[in-house]
This record gives structure tokens, C-alpha cells and sequence, in this order.
């Protein structure tokens, strides 16, 4: 009986492997929400968003998106070496933001709107530091077909991260304890999935040579060349809602963004992320050996699709009172706006895990030049809204540009996969 609701693919094994994974390391931090809402404020929730937001667009420089091209050399000992000139770099740039924090702290935390925030940007190196380690281990994992090292360390990571954020809430150490509980998680899942890959991966990893991996960032240059701007608009465009809602409104609209994005980002986690990790190791081999990865591509966006849309149609309704209901009555404003966003992170579910055909089929150039385009919708949303001093009607008016933006990445990325150059020439 049991045998039968195994999967038989190998490509629905290796989802099963990481969606069970990571359902703990997603259902643990959304379980304890409904008590970190009554333990931390919307205003501490919002500095903790304006902190993350900083450091996840300063993670974008310190591997010089080198992790991005471990999956693309033929041989594991050139990809392993690429790992590593990701994690140096990772080390020498965060040391280069540690400087930058020392002396700017309070200018931009003044900017940002939030002068309070400045002590925590000192954390920001090190949160940069961890993601761009995580990051190249991840990838090299993700490589290796090992789902199971990438599960376990998620787990690790979110499962640490949400209780050492519950135990600073009850002890009444405001933002530090969101901030510190983050760090916390970071520092765990690093160093396990780092210990798991020693074990297996120990003799490659002592015979790196240097001047390899120098021959190897030359050769896959055009990795930070386009991809650090692209996906530095990117990240930048995720995070500038957040920058924006705390910049024009105030602090408490940043903190209610922070927990609708952390409650919708479940799924995307949990489903989306899992179907990508797979559909990228994949299609990219897929590429590599016949040219185009259309097959693939077509099988991963109707399981997206199918498993999607009664959810968010249920949520779309829902979500105002669930808010009020799960977190308490001072968060509703959430809800009202998970439910303007609903359309949004729909088509995000969908075309995101897809979104890696920019990087399989080494089209960089046409990334940077859609990372520019999105970056322009958030901002123009932004500042349009700020005229109705309003930040729902601003954040409509951004849900709408999204779903514009997201509909032009998946005709493009669709293009990739069926190797149309004709269309889309890099």
C-alpha cells in the first residue's frame, strides 16, 4: 500500500524529497506568527523588514552571482571550484560592507526613515556573509541532486530562526530579537549543510587550486558582468516596497507588508521553490545536451498552475479576516493587504521557479534589461500612490504592475526553453 504512493519519476521524488522537507521548516515559523504578532509590534516587525531589506540587496554583490554558474560546467571539479571562488569573494566583499556600515550607519538608516535602525545595520556584513555561503553551498548541492542536504538545512534554518525569535519576544528585546533570531538561523543552516557537504565532498573540496578558480570567473565573467545589476534590481525591486511603504508612509506599513509577504511566501517556499530546485538541475542538463528544455519547462508550469489556483482564489476572499482572526485584531491591515497582492504572488508562484531559464540559457543581457524594466514599475507604482496618502492604493497599483512584469518574464523565459533565438537573442 505504502509502495504505491511513492512517486515512480525521478523528477517527482526529488520534489517529494524537498516539499516534505521543508513543510516543517515552513509550517514552524507560520505556527508561531499568531504569537510573535502579540509579542512584537508592527513598528518592530517594520525594522526588522527595513533591516533584511538592506541586507538582502547588499547580498547580491558579495558572491558576484558566481553560484549561479555551478550548475552549468560539465565537469564537478570545475563546478566545485567555482563554489569556492564564490565563498572567497562572499568573505572579501562583506569585509568591504563592514567598513561601509562604520561609518554610514545613521545617514542611511536617517534615509531609509528610521534613525532607530541604525545599531542593527551593523549586523548587515554578517547576514550578507551567510547568504553568500549559503548560497554556493546550496547550489552545489542542488548540482549534486543531494535534496536532502538542502531540506535538512532549510529546516535548520527557519525551525532555529523562529524559535530564537519567540524566546527574544518573551524575554521583551524588540527588534533585536527578530534581527538576532534571523542571524541565529543563518549561522546554523550554514554551518550544517557546509558540515554535510565536508563529509561526502571532503577529497574534491582539498583538491582546489586557486588559479583554477581564477581561470574559471574568467570564463564565466559575464556572471557577475550582467547578473550583479540584474539581480541587484531584482532584489532591490522585492525589497523596495518595504524601503518605500516606511520611506512615504511610515514604519507601521512596513511591518504590516513584512508579516502578508511572510505568510504568502509560505507556499512559495514550501512548493514553488522545491519544483524550481528540481526543474533547474533538470532543464539545465536538459540544455546541455539537447538544446532546448521545452518538455520540462511545460510539465513544471502546469503542475505550478494546477496546484495554485483554487488556493489563492480561496485566500483572495479569505484573507482579511483570517489576519484578525490568526494574529489579532491590529493586524487585519495585513490582511486587506495579502489580499490586494493575491493576484500578484499568483503569477510570482508560477513564473519565479521558472525564471532560472535566464540563467540556463545564458541570456544575462535580457535578464538585466527585465530587472531594469521591473525596478522602473515599482518605483513609478510607488510614487503614484504616494499622491493618494495611501498605502493600500499604492500597493494596488504595484500588485497590477507586477503581474504586468511577471506576465512578460514567463513569454520570455518560455522562448529560452524552446531555444527560440530568433525571438530572443542575447
Amino acid at each position: 500500500m505504502l509502495r504505491k504512493l511513492v512517486p515512480k519519476s525521478t523528477y517527482a521524488r526529488n520534489v517529494v524529497t524537498l516539499m516534505t522537507g521543508t513543510a516543517f521548516a515552513q509550517a514552524l515559523p507560520i505556527a508561531v506568527s499568531p504569537i510573535l504578532t502579540r509579542l512584537y509590534s508592527p513598528e518592530e516587525f517594520g525594522r526588522f523588514a527595513l533591516y533584511m531589506a538592506v541586507a538582502s540587496i547588499a547580498s547580491v554583490l558579495v558572491t558576484g552571482r558566481y553560484e549561479l554558474a555551478i550548475l552549468l560546467p560539465r565537469r564537478d571539479r570545475d563546478a566545485l571550484h567555482i563554489a569556492a571562488l564564490a565563498m572567497v569573494l562572499s568573505t572579501a566583499i562583506s569585509a568591504v560592507l563592514l567598513l561601509v556600515v562604520l561609518f554610514f550607519a545613521q545617514p542611511i538608516a536617517v534615509l531609509l526613515g528610521d534613525a532607530a535602525l541604525a545599531p542593527w545595520l551593523y549586523w548587515v556584513p554578517a547576514s550578507t556573509l551567510l547568504l553568500g555561503l549559503y548560497q554556493s553551498l546550496n547550489y552545489w548541492s542542488n548540482r549534486k541532486a543531494q535534496y536532502k542536504r538542502l531540506a535538512i538545512s532549510r529546516t535548520v534554518q527557519s525551525g532555529s530562526a523562529a524559535l530564537a525569535q519567540l524566546g527574544s519576544g518573551y524575554a521583551g528585546s524588540g527588534a533585536a530579537g527578530l534581527v538576532g533570531g534571523q542571524i541565529t538561523g543563518q549561522v546554523l543552516a550554514t554551518s550544517v549543510l557546509a558540515r554535510l557537504i565536508w563529509r561526502e565532498d571532503h577529497r574534491a573540496i582539498r583538491a582546489l587550486r586557486p588559479l583554477r578558480s581564477l581561470a574559471l570567473a574568467r570564463k564565466y565573467i559575464n556572471f557577475p558582468k550582467y547578473l550583479i545589476v540584474a539581480h541587484g534590481f531584482n532584489t532591490a525591486s522585492g525589497q523596495m516596497p518595504v524601503l518605500l511603504l516606511s520611506a512615504l508612509f511610515n514604519t507601521a506599513a512596513a511591518g504590516f507588508f513584512t508579516l502578508t509577504q511572510r505568510v504568502m511566501a509560505a507556499p512559495m517556499s514550501l512548493i514553488a521553490n522545491a519544483l524550481g530546485d528540481v526543474f533547474r538541475q533538470e532543464a539545465s542538463q536538459a540544455y546541455i545536451h539537447q538544446g532546448q528544455c521545452k518538455v520540462i519547462y511545460q510539465k513544471t508550469f502546469k503542475r505550478l498552475l494546477l496546484i495554485s489556483v483554487v488556493p489563492f482564489t480561496i485566500f483572495f476572499f479569505a484573507a482579511p479576516a483570517l489576519f484578525s482572526w490568526v494574529f489579532g485584531e491590529q493586524w487585519r491591515v495585513a490582511g486587506e493587504y495579502a489580499q490586494i497582492l493575491t493576484p500578484m504572488a499568483f503569477l510570482q508562484f508560477i513564473t519565479s521557479p521558472l525564471s532560472s531559464m535566464f540563467m540556463i540559457a545564458e541570456k544575462q543581457r535580457l535578464d538585466l534589461f527585465w530587472q531594469i524594466f521591473l525596478l522602473l514599475l515599482v518605483v513609478i507604482s510607488f510614487v503614484l500612490g504616494r499622491f493618494f496618502s495611501n498605502a493600500a492604493d499604492a500597493l494596488r497599483i504595484f500588485s497590477s504592475a507586477y503581474c504586468l512584469a511577471y506576465g512578460v518574464n514567463g513569454v520570455m523565459t518560455y522562448h529560452f526553453a524552446k531555444n527560440s533565438t530568433s525571438l530572443w537573442k542575447n
